[in-house]
C-alpha cells in the first residue's frame, strides 16, 4: 500500500471496489455478446444458409440478443438486401433469400417504410409470393410509418392484379383515399379502372407512371423503369 493509501484509507478502499465493479461490468458486456454471436451462430446454421448470406439470421429471435440495437442492425441487413437485389436483377437470379431479408427488416423495425414499399412492389413481381407481401403490407398498416396509403394502394394493386379481385383491390384504395397525403383524385380514377376488365395494357403503364412519379426509393424507380421502357418496345 502506497502513502496515499495509508494517509486515506477510506478513499482507497472505495477507488477498489470501484474498479472491481467497473472490471465486472465490462466481463458482463463480453460475457452477452459472446452469448448473442453463439447463438447468431446456431440461427445460422439451422437455417443452412451458405457462405455470402451467412449474415442472416433465421428469425427476429436474435433480437434480445442485440442489445438494444436492433434497429442499426435492420438498417445494415437493409443495405445488405438492396446490394443482394440488385446482385440477383443483374445476374438473372431466383432471390432466394429476398422475402426472408426484408421480412426480418420489418420485423426487427417495424416504422421502416422503404422496406414496405418495396416488399409491396418487387416480391410479388419478382419473387412470386404475392401472399408474402400481402403479410408484411399489413404488418407496415398497423405500423406508425407515414405514407400508409400507399401501402394500401399497394395492397390493393396485389389483389387486383394477382389475384383478379377487383372488389377487394378497389376497397383498399378506397382506404388509402382516407389515409393523410393520399392524392385522391388519382387514387380514385384507378379504383374506377379496376371495375373495368382485369389486365388491360393501358392501365399497366399508367400504374407502373404512378409508381414511378410517387416512389422515392431509388431501386424501385429503376425497376419500374425498366418496365415502362419495355411497354415502349411492346407498342
Amino acid at each position: 500500500m502506497n502513502n496515499t493509501a495509508r494517509a486515506f484509507p477510506g478513499a482507497y478502499a472505495r477507488t477498489r471496489v470501484a474498479t472491481g465493479l467497473t472490471a465486472l461490468g465490462l466481463l458482463v458486456i463480453c460475457l452477452l455478446i459472446f452469448g448473442a454471436q453463439n447463438r447468431l451462430t446456431n440461427i445460422r446454421s439451422k437455417h443452412r444458409a451458405p457462405p455470402s448470406m451467412a449474415f442472416v439470421p433465421q428469425s427476429d429471435k436474435i433480437k434480445p440478443y442485440l442489445l438494444g440495437f436492433h434497429t442499426a442492425y435492420a438498417d445494415y441487413l437493409w443495405i445488405r438486401t438492396t446490394l443482394y437485389f440488385g446482385s440477383e436483377y443483374l445476374s438473372g437470379g431466383q432471390f432466394k433469400w429476398l422475402v426472408h431479408m426484408v421480412d426480418l427488416v420489418t420485423r426487427l423495425n417495424p416504422d421502416f417504410y422503404p422496406a414496405y414499399e418495396f416488399a409491396g412492389l418487387m416480391i410479388p413481381d419478382v419473387c412470386n409470393d404475392p401472399e408474402a407481401a400481402k403479410v408484411i403490407l399489413a404488418r407496415g398498416i398497423s405500423s406508425g410509418v407515414t405514407n400508409k396509403w400507399k401501402l394500401w394502394f399497394y395492397l390493393g394493386m396485389i389483389y387486383y392484379r394477382y389475384d383478379d379481385d377487383k372488389k377487394e383491390a378497389a376497397d383498399c384504395l378506397e382506404r388509402a383515399v382516407e389515409q393523410p397525403g393520399a392524392p385522391g383524385f388519382r387514387l380514385a380514377g384507378i379504383a374506377a379502372a379496376m371495375f373495368r376488365k382485369a389486365g388491360a395494357p393501358q392501365e399497366g403503364r399508367e400504374f407502373l407512371e404512378f409508381i414511378y412519379a410517387t416512389s422515392e426509393n431509388p431501386e424501385v424507380k429503376r425497376y419500374v423503369q425498366g418496365k415502362l421502357k419495355a411497354y415502349e418496345l411492346n407498342e
